[in-house]
């Protein structure tokens, strides 16, 4: 999925984009000064310095320049995909600068009529159960835009979409990217009002993955990342929840993230556990489930 043509001035601007700007908007990371450097509020051992470009993640032993190289060392991405999504979160952050005026409104990308690929890649690539997918669907939290991304959407408490994700189905692309004007207070999620227990996930495919593995009716939150501020609107509003069950990625980000946001809310009275995935995460794990579950049926005969 080719949204920007990779000109020597495309990947010059990706490479040196901002780049705390860039983990702001693409993982909700807040940084604060401190010395000669940036430090990342959820991940004390990321550091950024004050150029602002070079970075280093002490607990992975990983660091590099710019934006891109984060995308290529730290989450495997394609050169290609890196710098299509450098370029789309920065044209992005350029375009709310320049709204100083105007408030800050979601721009919801035009549904597709048809909702095969999202079936496609949902159901078919990541194994997610389809009464789910529909009931999203009907809920309006969960569609197919024009150009085949699925399009997660988190509504406030008016029922006004006020959060919305990207996530690409073509091929193997990993491009993802919130809307225009998302706010990460209203994540997407699957509330339920009965239910004293919420779990808590970095993104909407993992929420979904977690729902088909545990049919049971719980309230499931996606971060969209590893910042707690959906958490804390959500918990704002639903104060039934007594409960908080961390069920981040398994990795060192994962991990490390998970721990604080536990002692965190621990401390604020609620009872909290940490419930990593088996694999990386819930939908490797969810994948793996099927494939056991399709291993071990039986083959049935077929009648002549």
């Amino acid at each position: 999925m080719n949204y920007f043509t990779l000109s020597e001035e495309t990947v010059a601007q990706a490479r040196n984009a901002d780049i705390i700007a860039f983990f702001e908007k693409y993982h909700g990371y807040e940084f604060t000064p401190k010395g000669n450097s940036y430090r990342c509020r959820q991940h004390q051992s990321l550091a950024v310095k004050n150029d602002r470009l070079s970075w280093y993640w002490h607990s992975k032993g990983i660091g590099g320049f710019g934006a891109l190289d984060y995308l290529i060392k730290v989450e495997n991405m394609p050169f290609r995909e890196a710098v299509e999504a450098v370029a789309g979160i920065t044209a992005a952050t350029v375009q709310l600068r320049r709204e100083t005026v105007k408030p800050k409104m979601l721009i919801l990308p035009e549904k597709s009529g048809l909702q095969l690929r999202l079936y496609d890649y949902l159901c078919g690539k990541r194994g997610i159960d389809g009464d789910i997918v529909n009931r999203l669907i009907q809920e309006k939290k969960l569609y197919e835009d024009k150009r085949g991304n699925v399009v997660f959407v988190g509504y406030d408490e008016h029922n006004r979409a006020r959060f919305a994700a990207l996530r690409g189905t073509h091929g193997d692309c990993s491009f993802r990217m919130d809307c225009l004007g998302s706010d990460k207070r209203y994540g997407f999620n699957m509330a339920c009002p009965q239910s004293e227990r919420l779990y808590i996930f970095e993104s909407a495919v993992d929420l979904m993955s977690h729902a088909s593995l545990d049919k049971s009716e719980y309230n499931r939150l996606s971060l969209a990342g590893t910042s707690d501020t959906a958490l804390s609107f959500f918990l704002n509003q639903h104060k039934s929840v007594k409960e908080l069950a961390f069920c981040l990625d398994n990795d060192p980000a994962g991990r490390e993230a998970a721990g604080i946001m536990a002692e965190k809310y621990e401390d604020r009275g609620y009872i909290t556990r940490i419930e990593l995935p088996k694999s990386k995460d819930f939908n490797e794990d969810l994948a793996a489930y099927r494939a056991t579950f399709h291993k071990d049926k039986p083959k049935t005969e077929r009648s002549i």
